[in-house]
């Protein structure tokens, strides 16, 4: 119990109701998480608040930033997870309940979203609510009371700007970056140059006392180059929080202050009660797997591309345009189970003409051990010529293949060699020569989320789809193969005819 607490129960005759109002009024105090919470009538009348665990993460490094434990800290987060309410709106208000003298700066990339920002900071300032708890903490003053900027009687400030505006003989002893690239501009590398530009060579410039001072940078990720990955790359010394919202493996995150622990297992969603699987199913459709990737997944493919670049995907052919197909296969990575945190199961049927492979089919989803047998048995089914089927020895294939290879001729255990990066690497000259062909996404819309899957690799939530693929190249380029359809059966030989 505090000081001003204990003063408040000894001082007065015993009200329940005054006391349960000292008693929140603490916890607000203690608290930024509880501060939001009792502020979101202010912040969001009429919506209800939605409690979450990654609410308490972040509150966390927010007030472990004020306790000096923290003086650089990245957050990526998806949008709509109250990142702006928390960090830019909420946090510059709540420090002011204990050091009114602090000054903020608070940009985005924006000048009308920065001053939205800074206007919700003063409307819970001016709130009922909080005058009546905090009036003797502070007073806003008069002559400056702008939209943009506003100051205390203790000579703290809350400025909002824009990238690229102006802060000349402005100085702030916490800067809050908060989405400094507008994601309608995610593939602009004149944006991309100017937010990282202004952050260089202004920004860090206008700490007052760049040893305590505080640089706060909280965003969605939009581009592998984006102010976040310069930041990085730079290893400028910051702490990242990042929180992707579905967990794209097991991960244990401790809470900075408390050391609460939380286990994300893989497929875990951040916060399932307002974005669902359905919900992000929904916004990777709509939004392009590309750009759901960055901005909820925290993991930008590079427009070029990580290990496949986006220039080798340009083959593409048709039900019509398809050569004769001297060997077809079918590929194969299993999984153990199907749960939330599972990998897919994926299953390609290829094929070789020549130097050339063609992508021809595709199954990929979550399975079970019966649903993955009855997959492989209706690929099977589907594309009859396919001799091979090539089954990674690991997870479930061992078990698929002794169950099935006394029904379906051709059940081959592959047993890779390497990491999946290294494999991955290794058949890249076939991409880039032009050997691999995909279909029309016209005829096969999943062509898009695997070439998506591709140009992401090794940072995407599912490797194993591509996994199956280089293991399907790897099998068919260590092949003999033949142009063009068989000759009449009296002219082929002994050696030539297990390949038609």
């Amino acid at each position: 119990m505090s000081n001003s607490l204990a003063n408040f129960i000894q001082s007065r005759a015993f009200d329940p109701d005054a006391l349960q109002a000292a008693i929140k009024k603490e916890r607000a105090e203690r608290s930024l998480s509880e501060f939001i919470r009792q502020a979101w009538p202010v912040i969001e009348p009429g919506t209800t608040y939605i409690e979450n665990w990654h609410t308490d993460l972040i509150s966390e490094h927010l007030q472990a930033v004020n306790l000096g434990q923290i003086h650089r800290l990245i957050i990526n987060i998806p949008p709509r997870h109250m990142k702006s309410i928390h960090a830019t709106v909420s946090y510059p208000v709540w420090t002011w309940l204990k050091a009114p003298e602090k000054r903020f700066i608070k940009v985005s990339y924006s000048d009308n979203l920065s001053r939205k920002h800074n206007i919700l900071s003063r409307d819970i300032i001016r709130s009922i609510w909080y005058q009546t708890n905090w009036s003797d903490r502070f007073h806003l003053k008069d002559d400056v009371n702008r939209q943009n900027e506003f100051r205390n009687d203790h000579q703290g400030m809350m400025m909002s700007t824009s990238v690229g505006g102006a802060l000349t003989g402005e100085g702030g002893d916490v800067i809050i970056i908060d989405d400094p690239q507008n994601p309608l501009m995610a593939n602009s590398e004149t944006e991309r140059q100017n937010s990282i530009n202004f952050f260089k060579n202004t920004l860090q410039t206008r700490l007052n006392d760049p040893k305590t001072g505080a640089i706060i940078i909280i965003m969605q990720r939009l581009h592998e180059s984006d102010l976040t990955g310069y930041v990085l790359s730079e290893g400028l010394g910051y702490t990242h929080l990042c929180l992707p919202a579905e967990a794209e493996e097991r991960t244990v995150i401790t809470y900075p202050i408390s050391k609460r622990e939380v286990v994300r297992e893989q497929g875990d969603l951040l916060n399932a009660a307002r974005f669902d699987k359905d919900v992000l199913e929904g916004l990777k459709k709509s939004m392009g797997s590309v750009q759901y990737a960055g901005q909820f997944q925290q993991t930008p493919a590079p427009a070029e591309g990580i290990i496949f670049k986006r220039d080798w995907m340009n083959q593409q052919f048709t039900k019509k345009s398809l050569p004769y197909l001297s060997m077809i296969i079918q590929s194969w990575d299993m999984a153990f189970t199907k749960s939330e945190g599972s990998a897919k199961v994926a299953g390609f049927t290829m094929a070789r003409a020549g130097s050339n492979i063609y992508i021809l089919d595709l199954e990929n989803d979550k399975m079970t051990f019966t649903e993955s047998v009855a997959a492989v048995r209706r690929l099977s089914g589907k594309w009859p010529r396919a001799r091979a089927k090539v089954v990674e020895n690991k997870a479930n294939g061992p078990a698929i293949v002794d169950l099935l290879k006394k029904e379906i001729a051709g059940m081959v255990e592959f047993n890779p060699k390497g990491s999946k990066e290294e494999r991955a690497i290794s058949v890249t000259p076939y991409f880039e020569a032009g050997n691999i062909w995909f279909p029309d996404p016209k005829e096969a819309p999943w062509v898009n989320d695997l070439v998506r899957d591709l140009l992401i690799f090794p940072k995407g939530t599912f490797k194993d789809t591509v996994d199956a693929l280089v293991q399907g190249i790897l099998y068919l380029m260590d092949k003999p193969s033949v142009t063009g359809p068989p000759q009449a059966m009296d002219n082929l030989t002994k050696e030539s005819y297990w390949r038609t």
